[in-house]
């Protein structure tokens, strides 16, 4: 059932005036489409909007003054903490119009590579859909049970609701099961007090007639005596 949330026509605009608003516990508001040229400022109550965000609801019955309006919400801006709303915007749906929005994937299971060593990667968490309003859903899930080592699942193997038709590429991957990283071991550093070994950079050249035996000596030519000069 569509849920419906009563709105007001904004004819101040500034910061200030924003700021005021939500001090009375109202949230500035804009819809857009229908037969507008431009978007219509509203303001909506902060609670009951709250209320409809927690819920999940997308698409409501905007109720401004003795009009009504079937209007998706378009997009919800936070402050910088993500705490509180500061603006909506709303857009105004016709009959038998469809919407594209992005819908969160759930994943469901233990991938049996998981036994193996395996990690289960959450790569894609949202996919873009299109349905009619009223058959938006609030997720999608994934079984993940049948993924081994090194296998994926992309969004052409989401099971969709009738009547919703994945946007998102099919070839996306939305979930792995992947080998776990292998770090490679440092060498152990030489216990303190444990003295390294020098390398040896070159061999120490035998002296002259050093390793000569004596046979090899008495071979060789004996040197002339240098001449002495007075």
């Amino acid at each position: 059932m569509v849920q419906e949330l009563k709105a007001e026509l904004r004819k101040e605009k500034g910061t200030r005036n924003m700021i005021r608003l939500r001090g009375e516990g109202r949230i500035p508001a804009v819809i857009y489409g229908g037969d507008r040229k431009e978007g219509t400022p509203l303001s909506v109550d902060a609670r009951d909007l709250l209320h409809l965000l927690h819920k999940g609801e997308r698409v409501l019955t905007l109720k401004i003054g003795d009009q009504t309006a079937q209007v998706l919400i378009k997009a919800v801006q936070y402050d910088h903490l993500g705490d509180f709303v500061l603006h909506v915007d709303f857009n105004e749906l016709r009959a038998g119009q469809t919407v594209r929005v992005r819908v969160p994937v759930a994943l469901k299971g233990v991938p049996k590579g998981q036994a193996e060593g395996g990690i289960l990667s959450h790569v894609l968490h949202e996919v873009e859909v299109e349905c009619q309003p009223t058959a938006i859903p609030e997720r999608v899930t994934l079984e993940v049970d049948e993924l081994a080592i090194g296998e994926s699942l992309k969004v052409a193997d989401l099971k969709l609701p009738a009547g919703v038709k994945a946007v998102t590429a099919g070839t996306d991957v939305v979930a792995a099961c992947v080998a776990p990283r292998v770090e490679e071991v440092a060498a152990p550093a030489p216990a303190e007090g444990t003295a390294l070994e020098p390398e040896v950079l070159m061999e120490k050249k035998p002296e002259e007639g050093e390793g000569e035996t004596a046979a090899e000596r008495e071979a060789k030519p004996a040197e002339p005596k240098k001449k002495e000069t007075k």
